[in-house]
């Protein structure tokens, strides 16, 4: 199986910088990026638009081979047709997308795409859609425009309108555990963004009177389940991560659901519910790659000048799942969101202790720019702290 993962991983590699040698020969193209982990080509045109593209569909479509319909697929892909310039005409081409946090942010600092925290460690953007492929709505296409990123957002939920009412037919009233699985092969439809119109989610509990659980395993599709059991959850994950496994684009394998104003939140569980490991570590895979993303790209920018820590995935003695994150003394960091703190002394003394804790003794703000969240840090506290924050330790 070594053998054979390596020759697939190298065929794809090759594939992967095939493409890029014909991203990079056009003219039009600024600069671009093969990322073999994502399994992507990130570029820039000329002219400010920036986007990503996709390797994972090319590569089963022609089976990993590269021939002329390889390029002339690419062609098309990388120079999609050009939107129209003026809002009035460009407005009904709007659509909401979720993506993991971070998508779409460029490598050079300028600006990229409109984005805006949505979930934690999922961003919403916005694209325009096109006969044949999408654009990422960017920054400079507001300027373009003249309107602002808020009438961008309301103008592509509205755009979802019918079809989230036309969606909406498919629950009724009916007892016991149902599941309602929206495929979308061709990602044309948008039935993974009905979730971000405002109200559907609460429309489906009021059809069938219970509160639903969503899944977004994929860029495209979902499905919803009502009437779920702490037992029904349990199978609902191992669902999810099944697809999430197999989607050529995955996206989470957290559980969703409402609150009671309506609002689109992660399924809180709590530690005694059968389905409690399995959702903490989808939290937690989640929250990891998206740290993981962001730390690559930030150490890459060579005009950051704190240190970028990195978010650590712990499998604790007693089989339980945390995160922690390191603050070494004397140096400038950006900390990511973690569970635990491990602080490492000058003298190479090291202790751990629960971020909650920390936060209690110490001020850690958010700085602003960065999603995820990083929380910008230097010297130990004060002696009194540190030996308050030692009697703390796990």
């Amino acid at each position: 199986m070594g053998f054979l993962g390596g020759m697939f991983g190298s065929g794809r590699n090759r594939f992967g910088k095939k493409v890029l040698e014909r991203v990079l020969a056009y003219d039009a193209v600024e600069s671009a990026h093969f990322d073999p982990g994502a399994y992507e080509i990130a570029y820039r045109l000329k002219n400010g638009y920036a986007a990503k593209l996709e390797l994972e569909t090319l590569y089963r479509r022609f089976d990993g081979r590269i021939t002329a319909a390889v390029f002339d697929a690419v062609d098309g892909l990388i120079l999609p047709p050009q939107a129209p310039p003026d809002w009035d005409r460009v407005a009904p081409m709007l659509r909401p997308v979720l993506r993991r946090a971070g998508y779409g942010a460029p490598r050079d600092g300028r600006n990229g795409v409109l984005v805006r925290p949505r979930l934690p460690y999922l961003s919403e953007l916005v694209v325009i859609d096109l006969p044949t492929t999408v654009q990422f709505v960017t920054e400079q296409d507001l300027s373009r425009w003249g309107v602002d990123a808020d009438e961008v957002y309301t103008v592509a939920h509205t755009n979802l309108t019918e079809p989230a009412m036309n969606a909406l037919a498919a629950f009724e009233p009916d007892p016991g555990v149902r599941v309602f699985e929206f495929a979308d092969e061709g990602g044309e439809s948008y039935v993974g963004s009905l979730p971000l119109v405002a109200g559907w989610l609460s429309g489906v509990q009021a059809r069938t009177g219970t509160r639903p659980l969503l899944f977004l395993p994929a860029h495209v599709g979902m499905f919803v389940a009502l009437g779920a059991t702490p037992e029904t959850l349990v199978r609902l994950q191992e669902l999810a991560q099944e697809r999430h496994d197999s989607a050529p684009r995955p996206l989470s394998t957290v559980p969703y659901t409402i609150d009671d104003e309506g609002e689109l939140i992660p399924l809180p569980v709590g530690p005694e519910h059968p389905a409690y490991a399995p959702v903490r570590h989808a939290a937690i895979t989640l929250a990891v790659s998206a740290y993981r993303a962001q730390t690559e790209r930030l150490r890459a920018h060579r005009d950051e000048a704190s240190g970028i820590a990195d978010l650590l995935h712990l499998h604790e003695p007693d089989g339980s799942e945390t995160t922690m994150t390191s603050w070494p003394d004397g140096l400038p960091n950006l900390l990511p969101k973690a569970d635990h703190i491990c602080f490492v002394a000058r003298d190479a003394e090291v202790f751990r202790v629960a971020w909650d804790d920390v936060a209690g003794l110490v001020p850690l703000y958010p700085t602003d720019g960065y999603d995820p969240p990083r929380y910008r840090v230097a010297d130990h506290p004060p002696a009194e702290i540190m030996t308050r924050l030692r009697a703390l330790a796990r």
